[in-house]
């Protein structure tokens, strides 16, 4: 019985990372060292190259397929040998071309997170760190207490700042984290007796996040602004709080924005405003803004008061009564800062 090899296996040099394919569904063969590293494989578009990297006559390190004349591949190890073969086309060259060194990954870090003032001891062995700190957020404003049907929900309390940069570890450096702000009591119409407390400044390595301020009272009480960022390389301010409900069926505003993690690998995440607390008849209090670092307080909803803002982030408003209730805004939350030394 006579038997045949298809395809036949044609042993090639390669020329400057260039195999030329006499012919379709042939097997061609080139020898040369094949260093870790990122490969471009291309030929003419209208053809598709099938390609192994082998190390040694039958250890398999990568296989692909091109698309459209051209792939690039990540070879994780060395090669001494690429075999390869084309659908269709005559003479057709496919060329192999490194196009970057694999480099190993030697970073590793730990992650100390500081929630009080402190001095900080913390060493690595480049003697550096990423850093994130964040101001706290501004408390809630009060919402209104009136037998009118127009006592209106309290705003939002402004988040706090962000700074972020590389810093030098001395083993002894002070941390000043930024205190809640406080809420704002329950008003009687009077906006500017129901503000909340600003959040406090969080300070470290030069750096400093200015905490959120806090929201107005119902009936006419302005959205807390954020706070201010300085001395970092990277410096973001924070963010507003919901505008208060005004009427007795108003609804609490809802924060229009965020602060976000510049540095994902250290903390990933955002944090934002407080909502506005809603009118006293039948006003839906707004929720906060942020998530995964801290999310701002929710508003009061009518005849209830705000919640407690999480992480960097502001108080809800207190919704507006017509019935005596006591309706105070949300604390701001706590400032932080992350340190990943290494």
């Amino acid at each position: 019985m006579a038997q045949s090899v298809f395809p036949v296996e044609v042993s090639s040099s390669l020329n400057a990372n260039a195999i030329t394919a006499a012919a379709a569904n042939t097997m061609y063969q080139g020898l040369a060292s094949f260093n870790a590293g990122v490969y471009t494989v291309t030929c003419i578009s209208s053809t598709t190259v099938n390609f192994e990297f082998y190390s040694g006559v039958d250890t398999l390190v990568l296989s692909g397929v091109t698309s459209s004349g051209t792939v690039t591949v990540n070879l994780a190890s060395n090669a001494d040998r690429v075999r390869l073969w084309t659908n269709t086309g005559t003479n057709i060259v496919i060329t192999i071309t490194l196009t970057a060194r694999s480099l190993s990954n030697n970073f590793s870090g730990i992650l100390d997170t500081i929630t009080s003032s402190t001095t900080y001891t913390g060493t690595s062995d480049s003697g550096y760190a990423y850093a994130i700190l964040i101001g706290a957020g501004g408390g809630g404003g009060g919402g209104t207490n009136a037998s009118s049907t127009t006592a209106g929900g309290g705003a939002g309390g402004g988040s706090g700042a962000l700074c972020a940069k590389v810093v030098q570890l001395t083993g002894s450096m002070p941390v000043t984290i930024g205190a809640r702000g406080s809420s704002g009591a329950t008003t009687t119409g009077t906006a500017s007796t129901g503000i909340g407390g600003t959040g406090g400044t969080s300070t470290f390595a030069g750096m400093s996040a200015g905490g959120g301020i806090g929201g107005g009272g119902g009936n006419g009480g302005a959205a807390g602004a954020g706070g201010t960022a300085t001395g970092g390389t990277i410096n973001t301010n924070g963010v507003s709080g919901g505008s208060a409900g005004g009427t007795s069926s108003g609804a609490g505003g809802v924060p229009s924005s965020t602060v976000s993690s510049p540095y994902p690998f250290v903390k990933t995440g955002t944090f934002g405003g407080g909502g506005g607390g809603g009118g006293a008849t039948a006003g839906v209090g707004a929720a906060g803004s942020g998530s995964g670092i801290g999310t701002g307080g929710t508003g009061g909803s009518a005849r209830g008061g705000g919640s407690t803002g999480g992480i960097g982030s502001g108080g809800g408003g207190g919704g507006g009564t017509n019935f005596g209730d006591n309706v105070p805004g949300g604390q701001g939350g706590l400032g932080i800062l992350y340190v990943l030394r290494f």
